[in-house]
């Protein structure tokens, strides 16, 4: 009978994904969701001979202008807010106009806003003008703001209001089924349909209330880091960021929603297939305006497919945890004060279980393939807050469904003879009783619930996509143009001790007035005189110089000259300013820094596959005949 009506319901129900998925491809395009800067022009900890009109910096994400600025402070502390703008053919570029500046030291604080989930990043550039400037000890810093508790508890009371509402509408038409109960449960199945309906009203009514207060808490966050109004900033966050315009789509989908609830909660049962369908989409495109905002949207490749699935990662999660919800608080009152106790939990959470674990396929399916793309590896896993905390609410998902499973065990008297015999236990065996199915539904719920709030966790974090080692490897090239040559300069990892050296020398004169016959790097510790020492650099390729030594022994500031030496010409020397960090005890490998998405995607895909495979090749007509004989023998058991 299951798989019939699962049928049944995926014919009606399957254009309705194709849809959304089909609307996802052409809507869905990348944004951002943490904004960090990539590089910058003049680079960070460079001494530039005269002042530059402008400071150009690239992010590794889009960025909104609203909430984006820069404030520049000299070396006697006096600050100045500066103007920007966000080049409209790359977002990722902001654009700082300065003043005239005199010879001094200056740090250019900025602050980067995601266009994605509102996220803000923070960083502070120092560059020096003149050659008398001295940087000292300072340094190029990126931070980023903590992961607010406000935000963790709005996000979770949003994944929780959204499943209440899908799930309670979802139990109602897909898993209660008065028609085919004795006439005292159907009656029961009537009542408690109502009750889920009234259940998915309040939500969602709440949930559109709710989103008001997320404005609100919004203005408050971007106020306080931009000294601005409050009621100004949610005027201008409604307004001019990507956010907002996904807010009003939310609240107009909400609003439809609970006038339509209203509507059906007033028709006789059963409501007509049309309104189930036009309900259904609702939901769906909530869901799907939903994913827009996550880190789902943030990717660089794929973000479509990403999107689409994170979609459907919400959908299955809402369908099994609001499920859960549903059952509970409309079918569980009736339970305990109903005489035939057992044919009413068997009727009500028999169905379902089979539903839930459709949906915990599509849910390790889906959350497998995210784990791919926005985790980069088994040890960004692990030693990143957004890793672990996912590690948790995989295991408390496994605790989750290992209670399911025990629930299944007491309802299903077949399953529950199979495990039996697994364990080599007397038959008739069962880990609990059937009277202690009530509270095992209300600690399945609770764990549920707990399971929303960690993904309220990992959606206000930061993802694990960088590593500490790849971002290590991502020192930026410093460049100078001296006399017709451009003089680019690296250091990698740049760490106290053995490091590589490049310098790329480039004439932009053709042709070249001169060969280059030797590249010298001059070093000079700046914090203590330690002496000066000067090694010839070795040429690899064309234009290319390669160093490889342990010249910078000790962390700190140095002075590094790259000096391009040319035949019967005066030399070129470039002069950089290079910050060696502290060494910091080093990562143990835990696992593996090799990136797994191309693994994960694989598992994903097989798993979804086998899925599908194995509900195709259920035969309906051999289902719906054992399922007669299944009911009967659970009723009498």
């Amino acid at each position: 009978m299951f798989a019939i009506r699962l049928h049944k319901h995926f014919r009606q129900f399957s254009w309705v994904f194709v849809l959304v998925s089909l609307f996802g491809l052409v809507m869905v395009r990348r944004v951002s969701a943490h904004a960090y800067l990539v590089r910058s022009e003049p680079a960070a900890n460079v001494v530039l001979d005269s002042a530059p009109t402008e400071i150009r910096l690239w992010f590794s994400e889009t960025i909104t202008d609203a909430f984006s600025g820069v404030r520049l402070l000299s070396a006697g502390g006096q600050g100045t807010d500066l103007s920007i703008s966000i080049d409209p053919t790359d977002r990722t570029l902001m654009v700082v106009t300065l003043p005239e500046l005199a010879d001094d030291v200056y740090s250019l604080r900025w602050t980067a806003h995601s266009e994605a989930d509102g996220h803000i990043t923070e960083g502070l550039l120092v560059f020096g003008i003149g050659q008398g400037a001295n940087l000292g000890t300072a340094t190029a810093v990126e931070t980023e703001t903590a992961v607010p508790l406000p935000e963790v508890f709005l996000r979770w009371l949003i994944f929780g209001l959204y499943a209440g509402l899908v799930g309670s509408f979802a139990v109602t038409y897909l898993v209660l089924d008065p028609e085919s109960q004795e006439t005292a449960v159907a009656a029961a199945q009537q009542s408690a349909r109502k009750r889920m309906l009234r259940l998915a009203w309040w939500c969602s009514l709440l949930a559109f209330l709710v989103g008001f207060t997320w404005v609100g808490w919004q203005a408050i966050a971007l106020a306080n880091n931009n000294n601005l109004p409050v009621l100004a900033t949610s005027w201008q966050w409604l307004t001019q960021t990507r956010l907002g315009t996904y807010w009003w789509v939310s609240q107009f989908l909400l609003l439809i929603v609970v006038q339509n609830l209203s509507f059906i909660q007033r028709l006789p049962m059963p409501i007509s297939g049309r309104s189930r369908l036009f309900t259904g989409i609702l939901l769906l495109a909530l869901l799907f305006v939903h994913a827009l905002t996550s880190h789902a949207a943030a990717l660089a490749s794929h973000t479509a497919l990403a999107v689409l699935a994170d979609t459907f990662h919400l959908l299955a999660a809402s369908f099994w945890i609001g499920g859960l919800l549903a059952l509970v608080v409309g079918l569980l009152p009736l339970v305990r004060r109903h005489a035939e106790f057992k044919a009413m939990v068997k009727a009500g959470w028999g169905p379902f279980g089979k539903w839930a674990l459709l949906s915990v396929g599509v849910l390790f399916a889906t959350g497998i393939y995210s784990t791919g793309r926005e985790v980069s590896s088994a040890n960004a896993m692990l030693t990143t807050l957004y890793g672990r905390t996912l590690l948790f609410k995989i295991a408390l998902v496994f605790l989750v469904g290992a209670i399911g499973v025990i629930n299944s065990v007491l309802l299903h008297h077949n399953l529950a003879a199979k495990v039996a015999r697994m364990l080599r236990k007397p038959e008739g065996w069962v880990p609990f009783s059937l009277q202690q199915l009530p509270r095992l539904f209300v600690i399945e719920l609770c764990l549920g619930l707990v399971v929303l709030l960690l993904a309220g966790v990992i959606t206000a974090a930061p993802t694990a996509r960088i590593t500490a080692s790849s971002a290590a490897d991502a020192t930026p090239d410093l460049s100078q143009t001296v006399d017709d040559m451009v003089i680019k300069f690296n250091v990698t990892p740049n760490q106290a001790g053995q490091n590589v050296f490049s310098v790329r020398a480039i004439s932009t004169r053709r042709p070249p007035p001169a060969e280059i016959t030797r590249v010298i790097l001059r070093l000079t510790y700046l914090d203590q005189d330690l002496g000066m020492t000067s090694v010839d650099m070795t040429n690899v390729e064309p234009d290319l110089y390669l160093l490889s030594g342990s010249q910078l022994n000790v962390p700190g500031m140095w002075q590094i000259d790259a000096v391009v030496r040319r035949r019967g010409i005066e030399d070129s020397v470039a002069r950089f300013t290079w910050y060696v960090p502290k060494v910091e005890p080093e990562q143990p490998m835990i696992v593996s820094d090799k990136p797994w998405e191309p693994l994960l995607t694989f598992v994903a895909a097989l798993l979804l596959i086998v899925g599908l495979g194995v509900i195709c090749l259920q035969h309906p007509g051999t289902v719906h005949n054992n399922s007669h004989h299944n009911r009967a023998k659970d009723l009498t058991s």
